[in-house]
């Protein structure tokens, strides 16, 4: 090797295998120090990407955790409320009974009537006054059918539903497709906003029963169609299940008969002579001229695709219905729902973020009806003890009353309960997601030390070893001795 004087070749190389040394040692410094085998993106971008990604949905299932136990908070607050509200529906039951017996008279009944009132009032005062960080909770939280009937016509009392559902259904108006009575399907749609139309058909296939050439739900039971991918569940209805305050004629009596009618608030009453094969309009005529006298609300009327008449009373007692062949009118039979609808009211609140993304997936509705008195689940509104008729007509609609709170607050519960078991995913979905994410970031400290110390053994040979290569050139020296 020649000896020269201009460039020390031996020393450059000594100090490009020491840069290179340093910068590895320094390397192992920082993730020993840090812990992390990633400190930037020079490190590792494609693992940078993919931990950080991870990162942020670790902490979004963080705080997925803490908004299913405010939820749950949440639902204990309103179903403590919904347990006074039981007990005081059960006390004015307790005085409608009272009231109902003749051992008493009108001015015995003023004290029950005072009493009766102001648990009525005081359920208002409850749900008005049950809230949350501000919201309340018991006149309706979240999106929720409406029951106005002029607004939701499958919900008339005539189309065979029994109840309709909702969990995360957008609100707008959803409308039945039930076309053909043979075919043992219907389907659901609602066109949004945007122009986008969302569908879904259930075939309800030997779900359903063949009676008098229809298709029909059995007798004394109920079919649930879970439209599933809308978030509602529709209750259909056999035959006496659930009329409601309908009853139906399919064709002329051939019998003579009397339908009665009384009006359980004011004690009027009024009756309607039937004679056999008299024709259902005659009938109809007759009905609605009664009817409007009692109860405004209340009608009798021939449906213009089945033919058949229709009455529905309302707030009125009527009797005599089934002698002359009425049937109860809230039943489903394929073709029923054609062009039936309902509408869901956009609500405040109603929805638990429960998971790290922005889809139907990941979120948990939650939707408590109007439990006011007066509101249309309790429907307590014009209820009285004031005398014997009106105490007797009151057992009946307190009676559903406790019904829908147990079903409210069952409702609660069921959420309550999948709220424990999404935080239980959701902190084994973090265990196993911190596990992946740390298997990309964090440093394995047996190799880093293994790395450190092979670089710290290299610097330091390098450093000696530049010494020696600069001691080289003063060979020269020996040459001009």
């Amino acid at each position: 090797m020649p000896l020269r004087l201009g460039t020390n070749i031996t020393s450059i190389n000594a100090g490009r295998h020491l840069n290179r040394n340093s910068g590895d040692f320094a390397k192992r410094v920082e993730r020993l120090s840090s812990g992390l085998r990633i400190n930037r993106g020079a490190d590792d971008a494609a693992g940078l990407s993919v931990s950080e990604g991870m990162r942020a949905e670790i902490l979004g299932m963080r705080q997925g955790i803490r908004n299913a136990e405010q939820g749950t908070s949440l639902i204990q607050l309103a179903e403590g409320s919904l347990n006074e509200v039981s007990t005081m529906l059960v006390r004015m039951r307790e005085l409608a009974v009272t009231s109902a017996n003749s051992t008493i008279n009108d001015t015995n009944r003023l004290s029950l009537s005072s009493e009766f009132n102001q648990l009525s009032a005081e359920i208002d005062r409850i749900a008005l006054s049950t809230t949350y960080n501000k919201t309340v909770l018991l006149t309706g939280f979240g999106n929720a059918v409406s029951h106005n009937s002029l607004v939701s016509t499958a919900l008339d009392d005539f189309s065979g539903i029994s109840e309709i559902s909702v969990n995360g259904a957008p609100a707008g108006k959803y409308v039945f497709t039930d076309t053909s009575t043979t075919d043992n399907q219907v389907t659901l749609s609602l066109d949004l906003p945007d122009g986008t139309r969302l569908e879904q058909s259930i075939d309800m296939g030997t779900n359903l029963d063949e009676d008098g050439g229809k298709n029909l739900v059995a007798t004394g039971t109920t079919f649930v169609a879970n439209f599933d991918r809308l978030g509602v569940q529709v209750i259909l209805a056999g035959p006496e299940v659930s009329s409601g305050t309908t009853s139906k004629l399919l064709a002329p009596t051939a019998v003579d008969g009397v339908i009665t009618l009384e009006n359980p608030d004011s004690g009027d009453t009024a009756s309607v002579s039937v004679t056999a094969g008299q024709t259902l309009a005659s009938i109809q005529t007759e009905l609605n001229t009664k009817l409007a006298a009692l109860d405004s609300d209340s009608f009798a009327r021939i449906d213009a695709d089945t033919g058949e008449l229709q009455i529905d009373s309302k707030s009125l007692s009527v009797g005599g219905l089934t002698n002359l062949g009425f049937l109860g009118a809230n039943s489903y039979y394929d073709g029923r729902l054609n062009g039936k609808s309902f509408t869901i009211e956009e609500g405040e609140g109603g929805v638990l973020q429960v998971g790290a993304n922005d889809n139907k997936n990941n979120r948990i509705s939650l939707n408590i009806g109007d439990m006011r008195a007066s509101g249309t689940t309790l429907n307590l509104t014009g209820l009285s003890v004031a005398n014997l008729l009106s105490s007797r007509g009151s057992i009946d609609r307190i009676d559903t009353a406790i019904l829908n709170v147990a079903r409210q607050r069952g409702d609660l519960g069921a959420v309550q309960n999948r709220l424990q078991f999404t935080s239980n995913n959701l902190n084994n979905a973090i265990e196993n997601l911190q596990a992946a994410e740390s298997a990309i970031r964090d440093a394995d400290v047996a190799e880093e030390i293994s790395a450190f110390t092979r670089a710290q053994i290299l610097t330091q040979a390098s450093t000696a070893m530049i010494a020696q290569a600069n001691a080289l050139p003063q060979n020269a020296l020996t040459l001009l001795q």
